[in-house]
């Protein structure tokens, strides 16, 4: 069989994605019949049909699924060399993936951000908020170069650095009868609301393991995947929640909340700074490890 001809790999592929071929000519400055001919061409050397016709719809046969997912790896892997040649050239470009969990993301970073943007003013970050679970498997699947993120990390496959501590408290409303009691019982939490995370969130798994071990149940549980949500149904008196103490300064300043003043409601808590074990790094996320390792 003959070598595959890289420039028909790479019209196939675009036209794949499409399932189109006017619009894989557009994105590659090509006219539509120029694209169908370089397909046909490619299946001709090939002796196998990649594409089928039915009614306006192109689809792909299973051969053409089998080759698509050969040349998605293919241009993955020369836009990571691209990347990697970029950067060894000249560490003043290119670009960080880093992904953070909402706390962390929200309200440690940006002055970091901010500070490594005029130390490196060419090189680009890019930021992806998730929750920890989903920032760790993005990690491993090396679509991230970093994560930071709260909580355990317990996969083997990651390398773990510890970063910051923080603590997880309850926070309630200025006016909540829980405020300025002074003994606090299991009991008291019966008729309350608890605000918690989404499923995924470290802040939600910490808070859930030390809600079992000291055997307290709220009367409601109510899951809100924001933690800026969260802070606003407490101050409107409709609940408590546990939130990291890095995300209270500015409703702690306004008094538009409170923390419950009892160490036996804080959850000690740590942030981490992970990456997949067998990565490459790049020079660029190299200079974001060690900018970030000065302020942490």
């Amino acid at each position: 069989m003959p070598e595959i001809n890289l420039y028909q790999l790479k019209i196939f592929y675009n036209v794949a994605r499409h399932l189109n071929y006017s619009r894989a000519g557009e994105e590659l400055a090509l006219s539509q019949p120029a694209v169908s001919r370089q397909v046909a061409a490619l299946e001709r050397s090939l002796g196998l049909e990649l594409f089928v016709q039915r009614g306006r719809q192109v689809e792909l046969t299973d051969v053409g699924r089998n080759l698509f997912g050969y040349a998605e790896g293919i241009f993955d892997l020369a836009k990571k060399a691209e990347r990697a040649m970029s950067q060894f050239k000249e560490l003043d470009q290119g670009q960080v993936l880093i992904g953070a969990g909402a706390t962390i993301g929200s309200y440690i970073l940006p002055p970091i951000l901010r500070a490594f943007q005029e130390r490196y003013p060419n090189i680009n970050v890019i930021l992806r908020l998730e929750n920890s679970t989903a920032i760790e498997q993005l990690v491993l699947e090396k679509k991230l170069d970093l994560g930071l993120v709260g909580g355990q990390v317990k996969n083997p496959s990651l390398h773990v650095e510890p970063y910051l501590r923080d603590e997880l408290a309850m926070i309630l409303s200025p006016n909540h009868p829980l405020h300025n009691k002074k003994e606090i019982s299991i009991e008291d939490f019966e008729k309350e609301t608890l605000f918690l995370r989404e499923e995924g969130s470290a802040a939600r798994i910490m808070a859930e393991n030390f809600l079992t071990e000291k055997k307290i149940i709220f009367n409601k549980q109510v899951e809100i995947g924001d933690t800026v949500a969260i802070k606003r149904m407490v101050a409107e008196k409709m609940g408590v929640a546990f939130v990291s103490k890095h995300a209270l300064s500015l409703e702690l300043s306004l008094g538009l909340i409170k923390v419950l003043d009892n160490p036996e409601y804080q959850i000690p808590m740590s942030f981490y700074v992970i990456s997949a074990k067998n990565q490459n790094y790049y020079p660029t996320v190299l200079a974001f490890l060690n900018f970030i390792r000065k302020r942490s």
